[in-house]
């Protein structure tokens, strides 16, 4: 029986997932690491540390299995780093990942050179420091030798990639994430990088997801534990590939995924580049078609946040009674209603994206009271993080018609946030079998397309289902809607304070 390998390198952890070519979950592990944030705003993570837990990862997963029948092997992984790798593919500093936000003034550069429409025009986003391009910018402005030394930057997934195969390759969904894409003509922008006199060899060779890329090399083999010649396949970037394996192909077709950055995904054919509009645009697979949505920095992060510092009772009635934690978390909210005793959590732990664009905007909770109680506080958050995507479903609903809302991610198999976004976004909440692995699936269809198993994406629909589908609360419509107004205009309210508080701690921390 031939089985299809997918790792995802994700900001907590690598986690490895194995299916059977009939798309059968048989086994999933993981292996943590940590992020490294040694100033304010900074985020970084030690690439060795995604090399060794996917090692590890696959020592795990493969114990039993015969690995003669290892068909390919996929990864996808977290997006928007920055990575300097040397010719000999060893990195040459730490990797900037998606949430370190120290790019500020590179980015303002970009802005200042090109321009936002210009600049939009070409990539389908809006210029943001927690993208590459910045980031690539800064370390030549602080590591000048770094830069000279780059033979590479790269991405997560193409680190792994590249590792084991030699490549130095990624696809589109990565790619436009380095902010130096060409959205129109699928290329590296020449005009992007000669305004920043950047070396385009810097910046690795373009193919198509699903693409063989080589086998794992001989000398690799046993580090990583996977049979020498064992086809890899180019994956994709974390948000495509839960489009895919959640099942998102067809026009109208939308999803929410709650990570530790959580977004909205739209497929749409309108090529319409609207920077006003506070969306960005990605090429889907297909020529024509198009992935319109929004992300936020701090989603599913905000719910960890809420666990590990409101919610320590619930942790340790949990390890009592012998249940988890989300469950206790639930009985806690469930002494709350909608409109969290009128207090509303702005959802900004780690700055804010889109449509802010905004790293120093940091959270609050607002409307609190002598009444309010745990209970609210831990559910105005999970409220906030909803009408927070909400904003995008509104905005995203000016570029197509929404068909069907489904739902992925750690957040997803919770009952009530689950009603709480049906509510708030005024529409039915689909729930998969795949909420968990819906982007574990999606690079193993790219591996099973790379070696001919599949024929194209769409093999994803027989290897899903919907588990649930919670409707919304017409009593709660008012309300929701009056706090959403509420809430759309809260960001311009505590912005200057939020500021001149971060400024504040800044400074602080250097002294």
């Amino acid at each position: 029986m031939p089985y299809l390998l997918a790792q995802d390198i994700g900001t907590s952890a690598a986690k490895a997932t194995l299916f059977s070519a009939e798309g059968q979950l048989l086994r999933t592990c993981s292996t943590a690491y940590t992020v490294d944030e040694p100033h304010p705003g900074w985020a970084q993570q030690d690439a060795m540390d995604w090399w060794l837990a996917f090692c590890e990862n696959n020592r795990i997963i493969l114990e039993g299995i015969d690995v003669s029948q290892l068909a390919a092997v996929s990864v996808s992984g977290q997006m928007m780093g920055c990575l300097p790798v040397a010719q000999t593919g060893e990195p040459l500093g730490p990797a900037l990942i998606w949430a370190d936000g120290r790019a500020v003034e590179e980015a303002e550069q970009i802005l200042q050179t090109v321009g936002h429409r210009r600049f939009f025009s070409i990539t389908g986003m809006s210029i943001s420091e927690n993208y590459s391009l910045p980031k690539i910018l800064w370390i030549r402005k602080h590591f000048p030798e770094i830069y000279e030394k780059t033979y590479c930057f790269q991405q997560s997934k193409d680190f792994i990639t590249q590792k084991l195969t030699g490549e130095f390759v990624t696809e589109s969904s990565d790619a436009q994430y380095y902010h130096a894409y060409d959205i129109i003509r699928n290329c590296w922008s020449q005009e992007l990088l000669d305004a920043f006199c950047l070396d385009g060899n810097k910046f690795p060779r373009l193919v198509r997801a699903g693409t063989p890329v080589g086998t794992v090399r001989q000398g690799i083999a046993e580090e990583c534990h996977l049979p020498a010649g064992t086809p890899v396949v180019e994956g994709l970037g974390d948000g495509r590939a839960a489009l895919i394996g959640t099942g998102v192909l067809s026009i109208g077709d939308a999803y929410i995924s709650l990570g530790t950055s959580s977004w909205i995904s739209l497929i749409s054919t309108s090529a319409e580049l609207d920077p006003d509009r506070g969306e960005d645009k990605i090429v889907f697979i297909e020529p024509g078609v198009y992935v319109c949505g929004g992300t936020m920095n701090a989603g599913g992060y905000s719910f960890d946040w809420m666990r590990r510092t409101l919610c320590q009772p619930e942790e340790r009635a949990a390890r009592e009674a012998g249940t988890s934690v989300y469950e206790q978390i639930d009985l806690l909210t469930a002494g709350s209603g909608p409109g969290a005793g009128g207090v509303m959590f702005l959802p900004y732990l780690l700055g804010e994206r889109d449509p802010y664009l905004d790293p120093n905007v940091r959270g609050a909770f607002l409307g609190l009271s002598s009444r309010s109680t745990r209970a609210d506080m831990c559910r105005s958050v999970m409220e906030g993080v909803a009408m927070h995507l909400n904003l995008f479903k509104q905005q995203l609903e000016q570029t197509e018609q929404i068909h069907s809302m489904r739902i992925v991610g750690g957040g997803a198999k919770n009952p009530v946030w689950r009603q709480i976004f049906a509510d708030i976004f005024n529409m039915p909440i689909l729930e998969t079998n795949v909420s968990d692995e819906a982007g574990s699936l999606g690079t193993a269809v790219m591996a099973g397309i790379g070696v001919g198993l599949y024929r194209d994406v769409s093999v994803v629909h027989r290897f899903q289902k919907v588990l649930s589908v919670t409707y919304p609360n017409p009593e709660n419509r008012k309300l929701y809607d009056e706090m959403q107004t509420v809430f759309n205009g809260a960001y311009a309210a505590v912005r200057d304070i939020s500021h001149a508080l971060t400024h504040i701690q800044e400074r602080s921390s250097r002294q």
